[in-house]
Order: C-alpha cells, then sequence, then structure tokens
C-alpha cells in the first residue's frame, strides 16, 4: 500500500509529465485497438462475403450453355420442342434433344463433401399461342417462327429465382410459389410479359393446354428477363415431358474455401465428359480483393502501433528513471529494497497505461469507422460476365460490397485495452529494474 501511495504522489508532484506520457501512450494504444477492432470487422465480413458470394457451383450438361434454352434449339416450323402437339407430329417437325442432367446425376453432385444444397432448374423456350410474347419480332422473322420464344424455368428453389437472363428478381406484387408447391400450376410471370397479355396476380392462363394460376408478378429491369416465366420444376418436368430431368444444377458449397474442391470432385462423380462445371471464385476473389489488402494493412498497423507504444514507454520511463536517480539512491538508503523502488515504477508505469489505454479504448469508438473506410477501395468492375459481372456492377451502384463494412466496436475493446496496458506496464519495468540495479546510495548522496 505504501508503496502504491508513494507512486501516486510522484505522478501529483509532475502533472505535466504524467499528462504528456498518457496523451503519447494513448495515441499508441488507441490506434493499435483501431487497427484490431478494423481487422476483426475485415476477416468478419470477408467470411460473410464468401459464405454468400462465390460459394455457387454451376453444373450444366457438357457442351450445352444457358440450360435448356439453347441447349434443345428450336424445331424447324418455330414450335415449342417439348410442346405435345409437336411432339405427335413427327412429319412436320424434328426438335433437337437437348442435353439434361438425370436423377442419377444430381444424386451424385448431392453426395458430394462440403455441398450443402442443389438447386435444380428446367429451362424451356415455349413458342405456343396461348401467350403473346411481350418482345418485339425482329425483321426478317416474320414467317419463320413469329415471335421471340417465352422463357419458361422450372426450379425447386423458389427462394432464389435465377435463369438464363435472370440473376435479380424483384417481386412487384404477389408471392413466390412454396416448397409444398412443387407439382402446383401456379406461376410467376415477368412484368412486361403479364402486362402484354393483360394479367395480374390472381389471374389465371394457360400454359401448353394447362390452367395455371399468376401468384405473382415481378421485374428483373430487362426486356429478355421480364419475359419469362418461373414455375415449380415438378410441374415443368410434366408440363413437357421431361420427368426425371434438369438442365441445370446450382450447387452451393459450405464454405468460399471449398468451392474448388466442390467443383473438382463434382467432376470426377459425374465425368468431365457428361457435365460442364463453373464457379464464381473469381468473383469472390475480386470482389474481395481490396479487402484483403486493407486486412494486411491492418493487420500491419496494428503490428506497427504495438511496437511503437512499447518503444514509447520504454523511451520515456527510461528518461523518467535517469531523472530520478537522486529519488532512487534516497530510498534506497533510508532502507527500501530493490523491489520496493521496482514497485514503485511498475504502479507509477501501470497508472499511466491503465489512464492512457482507457482513452484510446474510447477514441476506438468514432475512429474506427473511418480508418476501415479509409483503409477500403472500391472494387473494379470488368467484363466478367454473367453473374459475377452482376454482383462487381452492383457493388459499385451501391458504393460497393466492401463499402458496407461496418465497424460494430464491442465492449470487449476494454479488455484489450487493459491486456495492453498490462503488457507495457511489465514490459517498461524492465528500464526502472536495471537502474535501480545499478545506483549505489553512497555515490549518489556523495555527488549531492
Amino acid at each position: 500500500m505504501k508503496t502504491a501511495l508513494r507512486a501516486l504522489r510522484a505522478l501529483i508532484r509532475n502533472p505535466l509529465r504524467a499528462t504528456l506520457l498518457i496523451g503519447v501512450l494513448s495515441v499508441s494504444i488507441g490506434l493499435t485497438l483501431i487497427m484490431i477492432t478494423v481487422n476483426g470487422a475485415f476477416a468478419t465480413r470477408m467470411d460473410d462475403i464468401e459464405s454468400g458470394v462465390g460459394t455457387d457451383v454451376t453444373v450444366r450438361p457438357a457442351g450445352s450453355f444457358g440450360g435448356g434454352f439453347f441447349a434443345g434449339g428450336f424445331a424447324r416450323n418455330g414450335n415449342d420442342p417439348n410442346d405435345a402437339n409437336a411432339q405427335n407430329n413427327n412429319n412436320q417437325t424434328q426438335a433437337a434433344q437437348p442435353a439434361v442432367l438425370t436423377d442419377q446425376d444430381i444424386d451424385k453432385i448431392a453426395s458430394v463433401a462440403h455441398v450443402t444444397g442443389v438447386a435444380r432448374t428446367l429451362t424451356v423456350p415455349y413458342t405456343g399461342t396461348e401467350l403473346t410474347s411481350s418482345l418485339p419480332t425482329p425483321q426478317g422473322r416474320q414467317g419463320r417462327g413469329g415471335p421471340r420464344p417465352l422463357l419458361v424455368t422450372g426450379t425447386d428453389d423458389p427462394s432464389t429465382l435465377a435463369t438464363v437472363g435472370v440473376q435479380n428478381v424483384q417481386l412487384t406484387s404477389g408471392r413466390t410459389f412454396t416448397s409444398d408447391e412443387m407439382s402446383a400450376n401456379v406461376a410467376l410471370m415477368g412484368q412486361a410479359l403479364a402486362q402484354a397479355n393483360g394479367l395480374s396476380t390472381g389471374s389465371t392462363f394457360k400454359l401448353n393446354n394447362t390452367d395455371f394460376q399468376l401468384i405473382g408478378v415481378f421485374t428483373t429491369g430487362t426486356q429478355f428477363g421480364d419475359n419469362s416465366i418461373f414455375i415449380p420444376l415438378t410441374t415443368a418436368q410434366t408440363l413437357f415431358g421431361r420427368t426425371g430431368e434438369v438442365d441445370q444444377a446450382i450447387v452451393r458449397a459450405d464454405t468460399g474455401s471449398n468451392v474448388d474442391q466442390v467443383a473438382t470432385d463434382i467432376r470426377q462423380q459425374v465425368g468431365t465428359d457428361k457435365v460442364d462445371v463453373t464457379t464464381d471464385q473469381s468473383v469472390i476473389d475480386r470482389i474481395t480483393a481490396p479487402l484483403s489488402d486493407a486486412r494486411d494493412s491492418s493487420r500491419i498497423g496494428t503490428i506497427v502501433a504495438l511496437i511503437a507504444s512499447g518503444a514509447i514507454i520504454l523511451f520515456s520511463i527510461g528518461i523518467v528513471a535517469r531523472q530520478r536517480i537522486k529519488e532512487i539512491g534516497i530510498l534506497k538508503a533510508v532502507g527500501a529494497s530493490n523491489w520496493h523502488v521496482i514497485g514503485q515504477f511498475g504502479v507509477e508505469t501501470a497508472g499511466i497505461s491503465i489512464v492512457a489505454a482507457l482513452i484510446g479504448a474510447l477514441a476506438t469508438f468514432p475512429l474506427a469507422q473511418k480508418v476501415a473506410d479509409g483503409l477500403l477501395s472500391s472494387p473494379s468492375t470488368g467484363g466478367n460476365g454473367g453473374r459475377g459481372q452482376a454482383l462487381l456492377a452492383g457493388a459499385t451502384r451501391t458504393g460497393g460490397l466492401l463499402g458496407s463494412v461496418n465497424i460494430a466496436v464491442s465492449p470487449e475493446v476494454f479488455l484489450y485495452a487493459l491486456a495492453i496496458a498490462i503488457g507495457l506496464a511489465i514490459v517498461a519495468t524492465v528500464v526502472p529494474a536495471w537502474y535501480v540495479g545499478r545506483v549505489r546510495p553512497a555515490e549518489v548522496l556523495r555527488h549531492e
């Protein structure tokens, strides 16, 4: 207790010195705490991006592109190749057979390690006369197949409606179908297509001679996407005579780090001659590159700030101990042991470090977000095509995926501050211990 009181009196006797030490040290500790907080937020954000973007693996039949829309082609007379009437008229038309994935292929894909889900889609170009296309008929097509086909997509993942040219579906009215409606005659329709046919949510319409209820209307922001229809997968397979077949599977890996391994395993399981496998790994690499650089910078900043804090406290305590040689000699002359004197300096250092750490912790709350924003740079967009290009373009429009990194400073920062303060106090006792061990009271008093 006496040692602590002497340390407190020593600090009070020279408030300017104590204030300067606290001010300089609080800057270094505050920077350290900010960098620790920012680095943790960057790591969390990267995990979030990897879990939500870049974990999809697209599997299509070998040689196909864009699912059934491009794989199968059209009949010569322009009818839907899967239309029942066209199939019954083999003398007039011969449709190309689309490449498909079977249930056996899907089972092999689902059995691959680190696969958390498989979303199946069946895409059919429909040119029946029951619905009017919202796209204008291109010149030269009149009399040779008529207007452009509608895009009908069956899916078993109603939470994510994606198909050729449709990556960002937004409902304008109604709802999507549920997992319990995989065999129901319900549909979602693009806004332009619904308007071209005078339909709205709740209306009924015919598709391939079958009555459907329109339960939702969506928009994609593109003419091609708004000329499409979504229906449950089982319904689509039955409607177009494609039972047990799909033309695309979106496989979701558990983490972004396992995407490449999942893609490799799928190729081995199903066969490289049967499927084409693509990933979004290049997208996530481009998105997270600035974030990864910023995280590395924050780590370096943390190390530099810690070294600076240690150097400041050592240098400052060294100067203070040298200036107080006489005080050390008098204490030893009146019977104080080396450990008592070292303890006094240790208490003084601990007090300064703790106060500086608290100030630094408080400064972390308003400054951490600004430091994070300064470390980040906007991702560049490029011709990656498809979903990747859409993701990067969307990131730019919203100020960047990385710009949305929100730094949430938790109360745990005070624990970090306390740990740093204790560590600095322990390190700083090395200097006074060295001085105290060298001081001989008789020599000090003789020169005075």
